[in-house]
């Protein structure tokens, strides 16, 4: 094994940048399906987990059927079964669950831990992950890439970019292009039932803000930090189109929190960019994968986590099949994303975000939430979730 802790060169088959569920995940994948590459890899990270990660933290179905198929359990952190979904507009909405017949939701989990977590599986299953490492710059030669960081420099046969919205190794690749950003904003509150006219045990998707050009929702989800009952609240703005809308987003968090009872200057307020999924993008180059915020994901609602596992997977196939035909060109690689369960929900979810957020009335905006739930839920539970389960019956 090599040992990474010396600052000259290093060799692997593999280097993945970013310890988050993408990154990670594509490790406990090739663990499972290409075992010979566990000690040939190496994880790159540039925080120490467990490290702040804004996220609402929604685990849904999907998510937990990858973390099954890879023998993991994650009744093993805190977490908490969010009882409905709500989605509202002028204080009415409709309400569903993850899947039909289901007894919750989804789980609310918070990101600090559940990145933690997954790190130490892929440490269990002896992958090595350096932590605190900041990549500075990524070179794509002819027979390698090259990747160097404040630590020195790292050499791989193929690199998967695992790094986030911002991922430097996307921009590595494609150096000019047309974004495909979101915008959220996120604060962590303690629970005030007693002033809130919202279900404790439930989450929100309030989508009042969209007639004033923000094309998204206020989130309300229930979580665990630190063993005690948070709220974690938020505003999406899917960013589809170009709209001057008629409130900031700090504006509408402000007027978000005074309807529960809340000041937003008594806390903390953060904020991050989030890539969406466009069909027409790159997602690879010669030696190169992108996977998970990096590579895109869900526009509609911004969802997250299920979508980095399963990049995980389809890069742990893409890489299992480069090493053994020796051709990294990853010419495939765009056509399994688009071609999988995951890849067609992600297409509908983006079909969707540019077809609802472009009817931004405020009677559209009833009809969809007041009128037509059970249309909404059919769409969703057929649609847009259930795609793990799906690929893995057609696999």
């Amino acid at each position: 094994m090599p040992n990474v802790n010396q600052k000259d060169q290093q060799n692997y088959d593999i280097i993945i940048v970013g310890a988050g569920p993408a990154g990670v995940s594509t490790a406990l994948h090739l663990a499972k399906l290409a075992p010979e590459f566990v000690y040939r890899t190496l994880i790159l990270e540039k925080a120490r987990h467990p490290r702040p990660k804004l996220c609402g933290g929604g685990i849904l179905p999907d998510a937990e059927f990858i973390l099954r198929s890879l023998d993991l359990d994650i009744n093993e952190i805190p977490h908490v079964d969010v009882d409905w979904a709500r989605f509202d507009f002028d204080g009415q909405g409709m309400r569903m669950r993850g899947e039909k017949g289901g007894r919750f939701a989804f789980r609310t989990i918070r990101r600090y831990e559940f990145d933690a977590w997954l790190a130490g599986k892929a440490r269990e299953r002896g992958f090595t992950i350096l932590e605190n490492t900041t990549v500075k710059k990524i070179d794509v030669h002819e027979t390698e890439v090259v990747v160097t960081t404040d630590r020195g420099e790292y050499h791989a046969v193929a690199v998967v970019g695992a790094d986030g919205s911002n991922s430097l190794v996307r921009r590595a690749i494609i150096p000019h292009e047309d974004t495909h950003v979101a915008r959220l904003l996120e604060i962590v509150t303690e629970p005030r039932p007693e002033r809130s006219f919202h279900i404790q045990a439930d989450s929100y998707f309030d989508f009042v803000y969209v007639p004033q050009g923000i094309l998204g929702y206020s989130w309300d989800f229930p979580a665990l930090e630190n063993g005690k009952p948070v709220r974690v609240r938020g505003i999406y703005d899917s960013n589809v189109y170009p709209v001057n809308s008629d409130v900031s987003l700090r504006e509408a968090m402000a007027d978000e929190f005074n309807r529960h009872g809340y000041e937003l200057e008594e806390y903390k307020l953060e904020g991050h960019p989030l890539r969406w999924f466009d069909p027409k993008s790159i997602f690879s180059s010669r030696r190169v994968l992108l996977a998970g915020d990096a590579a895109g994901v869900d526009a509609l609602f911004g969802e997250g986590i299920s979508i980095a596992l399963g990049y995980g997977g389809f890069a742990a196939r893409a890489l299992r099949d480069a090493f053994a035909r020796q051709d990294f060109s990853f010419g495939d690689y765009r056509r399994l994303i688009l071609g999988s369960e995951m890849g067609k929900s992600l297409r509908r979810r983006t079909w969707w975000a540019k077809f609802y957020y472009h009817l931004r009335w405020r009677g559209f905006q009833r009809l969809v939430w007041h009128h037509l739930g059970a249309v909404v839920t059919w769409v969703m539970q057929h649609f847009m979730i259930g795609w793990a389960r799906r690929g893995k019956r057609q696999a």
